[in-house]
């Protein structure tokens, strides 16, 4: 009881000046309107900052959530656009996009249900048959290009010969010459085939395009092959040209045959020689 005797005694002096200072302050204050702007002002100034700070969190966290929204909005549009994109996909594969001028070709669309890309003769069926009018020696194409020719038929399905098939060779063309030489698949890479007996002083170029020529009733002319990638003299007379398929034939689905008005007429004609 006197140590705290003792302490509030050595205090009182301390005590009443905090007193007298805070009377003193309360009435400075509240005398005039500068006074009381001045610590209004600070006031504002002190609760503005922390204001601004947690505006800035709130801000932060709000871009945060509208940064998830339009990261789901931009998935769901995509998905959207997906969806599109198949649905084009499917109607472009079922009108056939090549034009034909001459009026000798029509086209009927098919889908591969089977195909083989590792033997030396490949084959592919479609489901397509005699009852579509699909008939032996029809040329099949791609949007992409050449693919190959009908060899048999039943009712509802057909087999082709692959042009990855050491057996066929396609009558085919240098775009930018019009030099003309057969198309054939060495059995290597089945992404590459050959176009033999192109004459030597024809310019031929790495990147050149290589067509079909039209000289027969399988494929109408110009329908897309390859591009060159390679060519050397061979037997000193001719070019042998090494050509990258543009078709992949691993990813193969839709396909169209190429069915030709005139082929009986021209059939006969060859045959009378």
């Amino acid at each position: 009881m006197n140590n705290l005797y003792e302490i509030l005694k050595r205090l009182y002096i301390h005590l009443v000046f905090l007193i007298l200072l805070g009377i003193s302050l309360s009435l400075y204050f509240n005398t005039t309107y500068y006074q009381k702007s001045q610590v209004g002002a600070v006031t504002k100034s002190i609760t503005g900052f922390w204001h601004q700070q947690a505006s800035k969190v709130s801000s932060l966290f709000q871009l945060q959530r509208s940064n998830v929204i339009l990261l789901l909005e931009n998935a769901k549009l995509r998905n959207e656009i997906e969806g599109y994109r198949l649905k084009l996909q499917m109607l472009q594969d079922s009108f056939m996009r090549i034009e034909d001028t001459t009026g000798l070709f029509w086209y009927i669309p098919a889908r591969v249900i089977d195909n083989s890309i590792n033997s030396r003769h490949n084959y592919i069926t479609l489901d397509a048959g005699a009852n579509e009018r699909v008939y032996k020696g029809m040329g099949v194409i791609c949007n992409n290009g050449v693919v190959g020719i009908v060899s048999a038929t039943t009712k509802h399905f057909a087999s082709v010969i692959s042009l990855l098939n050491t057996d066929v060779r396609v009558s085919a063309m240098h775009k930018k010459s019009g030099a003309f030489g057969a198309v054939s698949w060495d059995g290597m890479n089945y992404r590459r085939v050959v176009l033999d007996e192109i004459p030597l002083h024809v310019s031929v170029a790495v990147g050149d395009t290589i067509v079909t020529s039209g000289f027969s009733t399988i494929f109408p002319k110009d329908i897309p092959i390859g591009r060159v990638v390679d060519f050397y003299i061979k037997d000193g007379s001719f070019l042998q040209v090494t050509v990258e398929l543009f078709t992949d034939f691993k990813t193969l689905d839709y396909v169209y045959l190429v069915h030709s008005k005139a082929k009986n007429e021209v059939d006969g004609l060859q045959t009378m020689k």
